[in-house]
C-alpha cells in the first residue's frame, strides 16, 4: 500500500512539476469537454455550442491564470484578505461581462436572432457565473495543493538542515573538549618524563583517527565505538597507572546496534573527570553494556569524593545529540543521589524495521 502511494506521489510530481505544460494542456482540454457538455446538454446543435465555448475559453483561461498567479500569490498568500476579496470580485464581474457579451455576439451571429437555436444556459448569467467559478475554484484547489506540498517539502528540508547544523555544532564542541583533556594527559606524562609517553601518543593517534573518520558519521556500529573506547581508557590509565580501576563488561551482540560517534567516550570521559581526578585513593569506574534484540542498556558508575554542581558540558551535549539522533527512542537517567558515587544510565531502543 505504501509503495503504491509512493508511486502515485512520484507520478503526481512528474506530471505537475516536470511536465507542467502538458498538465496544463490536458487540464484545459478537459475543461473544454466539460463546457461543451455543460452548455450543450439541452440542444442538438453541438457545432454552435463548440463555437460558443471556443469564444468563452480565452476569458476562462485568462481569469483562472490571473486569479492563480496574480491575486492568490500577491494578496491571499500574504494574508491581505480584504484586497483579495475586492480584486477577486472585480475580476469576476469583468469576466462575466465579457462572457455575456460573447453570448450576445454568438446569439446575433450564429442564431440569427432565433433564441430557440441557443442553449438556455448560454444566455443565463447564473449558468455563466457558475461555470466560471467551478473552473476557477478547481484550478485554485490544484494550485493550493501544489503550494502546500512544496511548502511542506521546504519545511522538512529546513528542519533536516537545522538538525544537521545543530548536530555538527555539538560535535565541534565535544571533540575539542575531548582533545583538550587528552593533551593535558600527554603534557603530564611529558613533565614527569614518563616512558609511557610514546605509547600514549600512539593511543591518541588511534583515537584521533577514529574521531576524524567517524566523527562526521551520523551513526557508528556499537562494537566499533567500544573498540575505540578501550583505546581511550588505555590512554587515560597511562596517567593514573595502577591508582584507578576501570571495569568494562559487555553482554550480548553490540555489532547489532548503532550509536552516535564519541558518545561512549563522552560518558567515560565524564567518569574520569569527576570520578578519578578528584578522588585521592582507589578511584573506580564500572561500565556495563547489555545488548539484546530490541534494546541496548548502558550503565556507567564511578566513585567520587564530593557531590558536584551540575553535570558538565559533556553530558549536556550528549543529551542534545541523543535527542537529534534517536528522538523518543532513548532514555538518559543521571543518578546523583548517592554521595559516594555517580551513575548514568542510557537506554536506546533499536529502530523497528
Amino acid at each position: 500500500m505504501q509503495s503504491d502511494m509512493n508511486r502515485l506521489t512520484v507520478l503526481f510530481d512528474t506530471f505537475f512539476t516536470q511536465r507542467r505544460w502538458v498538465a496544463h494542456g490536458c487540464f484545459w482540454l478537459l475543461i473544454l469537454a466539460f463546457y461543451v457538455i455543460f452548455f450543450g446538454r439541452r440542444t442538438e446543435n453541438y457545432s454552435l455550442t463548440f463555437f460558443f465555448v471556443g469564444l468563452l475559453m480565452p476569458v476562462t483561461i485568462g481569469t483562472t491564470y490571473f486569479v492563480n498567479y496574480v491575486l492568490i500569490p500577491r494578496y491571499l498568500m500574504r494574508e491581505q484578505y480584504l484586497f483579495f476579496g475586492i480584486y477577486f470580485s472585480y475580476t469576476l464581474l469583468g469576466s462575466i461581462f465579457l462572457e455575456t457579451v460573447i453570448a450576445l455576439i454568438t446569439f446575433i451571429i450564429m442564431a440569427e436572432l432565433s433564441i430557440k437555436s441557443m442553449s438556455p444556459a448560454s444566455i443565463d448569467i447564473v449558468f455563466l457565473l457558475t461555470s466560471l467559478l467551478m473552473v476557477i475554484f478547481f484550478a485554485s484547489g490544484i494550485k493550493m495543493l501544489l503550494h502546500w506540498k512544496k511548502s511542506k517539502e521546504e519545511y522538512q528540508r529546513l528542519t533536516r538542515e537545522k538538525v544537521e547544523t545543530e548536530l555538527k555544532f555539538l560535535k565541534t564542541q565535544l571533540n575539542p573538549h575531548f582533545l583538550f583533556n587528552t593533551l593535558n594527559n600527554l603534557y603530564y606524562l611529558a613533565t614527569v618524563k614518563s616512558d609511557k609517553a610514546p605509547q600514549a601518543i600512539l593511543c591518541l593517534s588511534d583515537v584521533l583517527d577514529y574521531v576524524l573518520k567517524e566523527g562526521k558519521s551520523k551513526y557508528v556500529p556499537l562494537d566499533r565505538e567500544l573498540r575505540h573506547l578501550r583505546n581511550y581508557v588505555d590512554l587515560e590509565l597511562l596517567r593514573y597507572e595502577d591508582r584507578a580501576h576501570v571495569d568494562i563488561k559487555i553482554i550480548g551482540k553490540p555489532e547489532n546496534h548503532v550509536i552516535g560517534p564519541m558518545m561512549l567516550i563522552t560518558l567515560m570521559e565524564n567518569a574520569f573527570k569527576h570520578g578519578v581526578e578528584p578522588v585521592a585513593e582507589k578511584p573506580w569506574i564500572h561500565m556495563s553494556v547489555d545488548c539484546d534484540d530490541k534494546v541496548m542498556n548502558i550503565n556507567v558508575n564511578n566513585g567520587r569524593k564530593n557531590k558536584m554542581n551540575g553535570h558538565g558540558i559533556g553530558l549536556e551535549n550528549l543529551q542534545s545529540q541523543l535527542k537529534h539522533l534517536f528522538g523518543e527512542r532513548f532514555r538518559l537517567v543521571i543518578d546523583d543521589n548517592i554521595a559516594e558515587s555517580f551513575g548514568v544510565n542510557l537506554v536506546i531502543q533499536k529502530e523497528k524495521q
